[in-house]
C-alpha cells in the first residue's frame, strides 16, 4: 500500500505543476510547459529503466512508465482544449524531439565515459546511459501515435459530453494508455514469460495515474471554465500532421 500511496502523491504534484505551469502563461507564457514536458522525458527514461513496485501484491510496473508517460499526454489535451492546434503541434514535436535528443546525448556520453579512466561512477553511467535502440523506435513511435489518438478521442468525446470534463479526460486518457501498453508489450515482450504480469502492471498504472489525473484537471476546469477556441474540429488534428498553417 505504500507504494501506491507514493505514487499517488508523486501523480498530484505532477499534476498540480503541469495546471500550475498552464495557469501562469499570462505571466511566463506557455513556454514553462514546454521545457517541462522536454525535460521530464530524461526522467521518465531512468524510472522505466530502473524502478519498478508491486502495487496491491498484484501489479508489478515502472512508476516512471505509469506517471511521465500519461502526464505528458494529459498536458497535450490541456494545451489542445483552449490553445491554437499550432501550439499543440509545437508541444508535441517538441517532446519528440527532446527524446530523440535524449538518446543521442545518452550514446555520446557512453563513448566519452569509455574513451578514457577519468570518469567516475563508471559502471552506474554506463547503465543509466544505455538504451535499447529497439525500445526507442518503438516508443517514440507510439508516443507521436498516441498524442494523436488521444486527440481525435478527446475531441469526440467533448463533442458528446461537452460539460463532463471529467469523462472527456478518463476516457480518451484511459483508451489510448490501454492501447499503448497493449501495442508496445505486444511488440517488444511477446516472447517474455513475464509478458502477461508486464501488460496487465503497466495498464493498471497508467489507468490508476489517468483516474487521479482526470479528477484533478476535471476540477481545475470546474472552478475555472476553459475558454475554448471557436470552431476547432476534428478535422483540425490533421494540422498537426500535414503542417498547414495551423492558426486556428
Amino acid at each position: 500500500m505504500d507504494s501506491l500511496i507514493y505514487l499517488l502523491f508523486e501523480t498530484l504534484i505532477v499534476g498540480l505543476v503541469i495546471i500550475g505551469l498552464y495557469a501562469s502563461k499570462k505571466h511566463f507564457g506557455i513556454g514553462l510547459l514546454y521545457v517541462f514536458l522536454g525535460t521530464v522525458q530524461f526522467f521518465q527514461t531512468i524510472l522505466s529503466s530502473s524502478v519498478y513496485n508491486l502495487y496491491l501484491d498484484s501489479f508489478v510496473f515502472s512508476p516512471g512508465s505509469a506517471l511521465i508517460y500519461t502526464s505528458t499526454l494529459f498536458a497535450i489535451l490541456l494545451i489542445f482544449k483552449s490553445e491554437s492546434v499550432a501550439k499543440v503541434r509545437s508541444a508535441i514535436y517538441g517532446v519528440m524531439v527532446s527524446n530523440i535528443v535524449l538518446v543521442f546525448l545518452s550514446y555520446i556520453s557512453l563513448e566519452q565515459i569509455l574513451v578514457d579512466g577519468y570518469s567516475r561512477n563508471t559502471i552506474f553511467l554506463s547503465e543509466l546511459f544505455n538504451f535499447d535502440i529497439n525500445l526507442f523506435i518503438t516508443g517514440t513511435a507510439l508516443l507521436y501515435f498516441d498524442f494523436i489518438l488521444i486527440l481525435f478521442l478527446f475531441s469526440y468525446v467533448s463533442s458528446k459530453f461537452p460539460k463532463n470534463y471529467f469523462l472527456q479526460f478518463l476516457v480518451s486518457s484511459v483508451i489510448t494508455s490501454i492501447v499503448d501498453s497493449f501495442l508496445f508489450y505486444s511488440l517488444n515482450y511477446y516472447s517474455e514469460l513475464e509478458f502477461s504480469e508486464l501488460l496487465v502492471g503497466n495498464m493498471f498504472g497508467k489507468t490508476f495515474v489517468c483516474f487521479v489525473l482526470s479528477s484533478v484537471f476535471s476540477f481545475y476546469y470546474f472552478l475555472s471554465p476553459p475558454k475554448e477556441r471557436a470552431g476547432k474540429k476534428l478535422t483540425d488534428i490533421f494540422i498537426i500532421i500535414n503542417f498547414v498553417s495551423g492558426k486556428r
